[in-house]
Formats: C-alpha cells, structure tokens, sequence
C-alpha cells in the first residue's frame, strides 16, 4: 500500500474508534470538529510512512500538490510528518441517539467513568483485523481529548501502536463537511 492511501486509511479507521457513543449521552456540542492525532508505532513504520507520504507530497509539481491537499482537504484530512487532523461534521440528532461515527465489523464497548471520562475497547474483524483500549475524557462540550493502545496489521506484520487525540470544536457550521 503506497504510504498516502496508508495514511488516510489509518486516519479515517482512527477516527471511527475516536469518540464511541452506542446508547450514552455526550455533553458534546454539535456542528464541525477537528480531531488531531498523533500516532505512534512500535516498529516505527507508521511514522516512517508518514513521513514518507509528506515526503511525496511536499515533491510534487506545485499543481499537482495543490489538487492533492485539496483532494484531502475536502475530506477533512490533513497531515504533518509526525500528526494528523480529520474535520467531521457531528450532528445534534447524531450525538443525542449515540450515533457518533463507529467502524462495521466492530464490536465495541463503552464504560462510563463519571460524567466526563470512557474507557473503551473494541476488536474488528475487518482488513486489516484490529483490536485496543482507550480512554476519552471530554474537557468541556467544545474539546475532549484520549489516548488509545490498539493492534493492528500492517505489511501482513503485528503492529502494535499509541494514538494521542485530541478534539475541538470549530464551529456550528459545518460548510461542506456534511
């Protein structure tokens, strides 16, 4: 897999694990979000594939670079060589029936830890298979931020991986990120 379509793979998978909500209510504000993370990799690879994608990126003839981060950007997806950002458009309706995004295949679970505090762990079937534990604390309804261990598969290796997130509130407009 070349290291861009990694990269965006890994960002919109993490971001499906980022805030779980099944039937929970989250005193969380609706409209647009950015989620930035930041991940690292036992082997390394994963930031050395970043790197990587930011390296074939920052090479392209400047048109060519401009339509690619435009590509991105329409996705909500941005990345540095060593962190990550999606934008996501969450709505009232979605955050009060737990409709918050989750990744198919998945089996999940959510343990409340006061009012502003999950654990959380999940196991997915999916390609690549991968399972993990986190915790969400929500500092306010306008920013949250977490940390996750998960396994995953990459290159048909085990990789063990970190992720740090955190998430903010941009606005109650969501433009083009419906």
């Amino acid at each position: 897999m070349n290291s861009l379509k990694y990269i965006v793979f890994i960002l919109s998978f993490l971001f499906s694990y980022s805030v779980f909500a099944n039937s929970l209510q989250l005193n969380m504000e609706p409209g647009l979000w950015q989620h930035n993370i930041s991940i690292q990799s036992e082997s390394g690879e994963v930031e050395r594939a970043m790197a990587e994608a930011k390296k074939q990126l920052d090479s392209m003839p400047a048109a060519q670079r401009r339509m690619m981060e435009s590509m991105l950007e329409k996705q909500g997806i941005s990345f540095s060589g060593t962190s990550s950002s999606i934008k996501v458009c969450l709505t009232e309706q979605e955050i009060n029936q737990g409709m918050l995004p989750q990744q198919d295949g998945c089996q999940q679970t959510l343990e409340p830890q006061g009012n502003d505090r999950f654990t959380f762990s999940f196991e997915c079937s999916g390609n690549p298979p991968t399972s993990g534990s986190g915790e969400m604390i929500f500092e306010s309804p306008r920013s949250y931020r977490g940390n996750a261990n998960f396994t995953t598969e990459m290159n048909g290796r085990a990789e063990k991986m970190t992720m740090q997130q955190q998430g903010t509130w941009l606005d109650s407009d969501c433009g083009s990120y419906q």
